[in-house]
């Protein structure tokens, strides 16, 4: 399931919703939390989901974080690298959704903080 951004009132800024829950963000430490990318396991290959404090997949977690910003998704379960291969090795169908959103992968370094050409 794809995150959702439902407005909370005209003028009041976006509100983040858990992709599990449906629960909105409450307050700045939620919105926070909530603003994390996660790259989840999907029936047709990876997607995004975002999750409140009380929802977040379990199993291995990969923290991709771009060199520059410091910016970056969760991968989790098989789209996390394995910690006992060789330099933290991505899976391939993890690899193969960052490189289409835009990311450089030998850095790494995320599509906004790519230099345009």
């Amino acid at each position: 399931m794809a995150s959702t951004t439902v407005p909370l009132a005209p003028g009041a800024g976006p509100s983040l919703c858990c992709d599990r829950c449906g629960q909105a963000a409450a307050d700045p430490l939620q919105q926070i939390l909530m603003s994390a990318v996660w790259l989840i396991p999907g029936p047709d290959g990876p997607t995004t989901a975002r999750y409140c404090r009380a929802c977040p997949p379990v199993g291995p977690i990969t923290d991709l974080a771009c060199l520059r910003c410091g910016d970056g998704p969760l991968l989790v379960g098989e789209l996390a690298a394995d910690p006992s291969g060789p330099d933290d090795v991505l899976p391939a169908a993890a690899r193969d959704w960052l490189a289409a959103a835009g990311w450089r992968l030998d850095g790494p370094v995320c599509p906004d903080c790519r230099p345009r050409r």
